[in-house]
């Protein structure tokens, strides 16, 4: 077996799986560089799904989840997806336990994620050019116009990178419902945004 980095400053140079059996072998060290690396993204998704007040309680918790799972990541080159995983089921068990649904507020869906909006790569509705673009203001307005329904669906799909079985639980919405809603809101932003092109800096 291969010595691994002794120093924090060498740690920082590896990647995700190579961390990932650093820690393995007990070393805090490598997991903490994980956290520091990923702990934005997660607080966000955290933020997105129960607000501001209980979301840094919820990160910890799901990067306490992470290292004691640690042996059950599988999934090479996707130690964000599968740490996204755990964090969003640690929010949706909190909104359980707490018997209420998850806010609706388009301050708390968006505030906390810098306004940006980057559909999934493999499932584009958004116009190419929308990937990456800090819309701030107008991505904000677009989100706005949006039903209620529509507003939460895509958030939750294209913001938060939820899959569609966990908005079916987190919203009680079936299958095909979500699906529409999706598809009905993208569309919706889009035309929006083909509206006002000058949000878009073109």
């Amino acid at each position: 077996m291969a010595d691994h980095p002794a120093h924090p400053r060498d740690l920082a140079t590896l990647d995700d799986d190579q961390l990932v059996e650093i820690s393995l072998d007990g070393r805090l060290d490598a997991f903490n560089v994980l956290v520091l690396r990923h702990q934005t993204r997660v607080r966000a998704t955290c933020r997105g799904i129960v607000g501001m007040s209980e979301a840094d309680d919820l990160m910890q918790e799901a990067f306490i989840k992470a290292w004691d799972r640690l042996k059950t990541y599988n999934q090479r080159g996707k130690f964000p997806a599968w740490l996204g995983v755990i964090a969003r089921r640690s929010c949706f068990d909190y909104l359980r336990q707490r018997q209420r649904r998850p806010s609706t507020s388009l301050d708390r869906l968006t505030d906390s994620l810098g306004d940006q909006f980057a559909p999934e790569s493999g499932d584009r509705s958004l116009d190419e050019h929308m990937l990456n673009l800090e819309l701030s203001g107008t991505l904000r307005a677009a989100l706005e116009s949006l039903p209620e329904e529509q507003r939460r669906a895509v958030f939750y799909r294209d913001v938060a990178d939820m899959e569609y079985r966990e908005i079916v639980d987190a919203t009680g919405w079936s299958m095909g419902t979500v699906k529409s809603r999706i598809s009905r809101g993208r569309a919706a932003m889009r035309d929006y945004l083909k509206r006002h092109p000058e949000g878009l800096g073109v």
